[in-house]
């Protein structure tokens, strides 16, 4: 495709107006946007409320704020996860 002929810069002129032509094509179909969307539904906003769960060191406490459940830390980190989910 990009190696129709012996001169380097015309290959690379080629290859470029290819490559923008793609880049082009994507955002008029709309993929863009729709992938931006799935995104931030994923992430959230990052507000406070979006948190799933704290961890406090100090209190040795894990917090799961979905079902205001309470743990200890020490447990949870040895992978026993079942007393948030009881």
């Amino acid at each position: 495709m990009c190696c129709d002929t012996p001169d380097q810069k015309k290959n690379e002129k080629k290859a470029w107006k290819v490559l923008t032509e793609r880049v082009n094509h994507f955002y008029r179909t709309g993929k863009i946007e729709e992938i931006v969307k799935i995104r931030k539904n994923q992430i959230g906003s990052g507000m406070r409320g979006d948190k799933r769960r704290t961890y406090r060191q100090k209190d040795n406490m894990v917090i799961d704020h979905i079902n205001n459940k309470r743990g200890l830390l020490s447990l949870v980190l040895k992978g026993n996860l079942e007393i948030l989910h009881k």
